[in-house]
């Protein structure tokens, strides 16, 4: 049956706890900036749990949210399963598992944005330019990761960062971009905003400025938690501190509460609601926690279950616009899992499957790898289950990815669509829907 045939649901957002230090009531403004009520405008927002599979989703739920509290990712009426498979592979990376999100076509590893043959057809982000929407791109991460170049600026290497950079400042030009990793928007030998604690990982690498560049095109510019509450749009580019909650990895010491540069994603994502939907002509937005990625690289249990609360937060923002904002389609889901986790009594050895780093990055020790006799890691548990007398811990069988189909929970405009089993590319048929109803 074609989607367009199918009737649509509007789904009554529920009222919870924004969990966040400082919750502002959200409203829509026009371009003028007068206060007006919610347009009949819809919109979509897409947060991606990067590396999220079931058993990452409900390792969080329990150590988290306990067994009788559904967490908010999971408390989404609508639930189903997209499958993860590439052209040419078994196993997804981030750039074609994004791709088929963006573009609604299956690709080769490594493509971002880009089928097979590399010719150029519109992404999601560039469709909803079309319809006169605003767009925006926030990551816990790097801006220039192929998950959000897969929408805002297509290339045939992921790992073209500063190409990558140009491209969204110059080509798509997103109205709201915000994350880490400023040192592909500064030219090489620029302090940047950001103080340099691990020099060879955050010295600049451009050639250009490009954070100058969009000052002069118009785009406000947010480097710490000040500035970003500072920022009113229309158009806002912040470069924050880079992976702020597992940076203590590599800087002995660090606290990211402690750090003005760091902002919760959950604030990053707030702030792009309040100037995208400004545009009464409605909005999209992609939303990563790459973070979850990196904690299954590195077979962190620990670190899953904290960037599970940033996933979990960012849902209950959006959850709570939607109150005022109806016509707002929520997507969540993975684009892979990683690491082959899996959920077992604390009873149990651990595999010596190592993690790609040993963590910390710094030392002699390692958390996060199995002992030479099956000893669980720390950064494996054992975890508690919240009001419970029970525990689990969780495994690993690999540092990549792995081809495992992952859960897809959704609330507004056709979420119902996403009820089953689907193709990856459900999310563009879906999402291509709504922004052009």
């Amino acid at each position: 049956m074609e989607l367009k045939s199918l009737s649509k649901r509007r789904a009554i957002a529920w009222v919870m706890a924004a969990g966040l230090a400082a919750v502002i009531a959200l409203v829509g403004f026009d371009a003028r900036g007068d206060a007006q009520g919610p347009s009949n405008a819809q919109s979509v927002v897409l947060i991606s749990g990067d590396g999220m599979g079931i058993q990452q989703r409900t390792a969080i739920q329990y150590a988290t949210y306990g067994v009788k509290e559904r967490q908010p990712m999971d408390a989404l009426p609508v639930t189903g399963f997209l499958d993860t498979i590439p052209r040419g592979r078994a196993v997804s990376d981030s750039a074609a598992g994004a791709t088929a999100w963006s573009i609604g076509k299956k690709t080769r590893n490594g493509l971002v944005g880009l089928p097979p043959s590399k010719e150029r057809v519109p992404t999601l982000l560039e469709i909803a330019n079309e319809q006169g929407k605003s767009t925006g791109l926030v990551n816990d991460h790097d801006i220039t990761n192929a998950t959000l170049a897969a929408f805002g600026a297509p290339i045939d290497n992921r790992d073209r960062k500063r190409a990558i950079a140009r491209r969204l400042l110059r080509q798509t030009q997103p109205d709201v971009m915000m994350g880490g990793t400023e040192k592909y928007w500064y030219p090489v030998g620029h302090p940047g905003k950001i103080p340099d604690e691990s020099p060879s990982e955050d010295r600049s690498r451009n050639s250009e400025n490009l954070v100058a560049e969009a000052k002069g095109l118009g785009y406000q510019y947010a480097w710490n938690r000040q500035t970003v509450s500072d920022l009113t749009g229309p158009k806002a580019l912040a470069l924050v501190q880079d992976s702020g909650l597992q940076r203590w990895k590599e800087v002995r010491g660090y606290n990211p509460m402690d750090d003005p540069f760091y902002v919760p994603e959950a604030v990053l994502l707030e702030k792009s609601l309040e100037i995208l939907s400004q545009n009464p002509n409605g909005f999209f937005l992609v939303a990563e926690s790459d973070d979850m990625d990196s904690a299954g690289h590195e077979h962190d249990g620990r670190n899953v279950i904290a960037t599970g609360r940033t996933v979990n937060a960012m849902v209950e923002v959006v959850q709570e616009f939607r109150e005022t904002h109806p016509d707002v389609l929520l997507i969540v889901t993975a684009d892979h899992e990683t690491g082959g986790m899996t959920i077992e009594t604390k009873n149990e050895t651990n595999t010596n499957s190592d993690g790609d780093d040993p963590v910390p990055y710094y030392g002699d020790g390692s958390l996060n790898n199995a002992g030479p006799n099956g000893e669980v890691p720390p950064r494996s548990g054992p975890f508690p289950i919240k009001g419970t007398d029970r525990v689990f811990k969780v495994d690993w069988t690999t540092p990549e990815h792995t081809g495992g189909m992952v859960p897809v929970t959704a609330v507004g405009p056709l979420s119902e669509l996403f009820m089953g089993v689907h193709h990856n590319t459900r999310v563009f048929d879906v999402a291509q829907q709504v922004l052009t109803d």
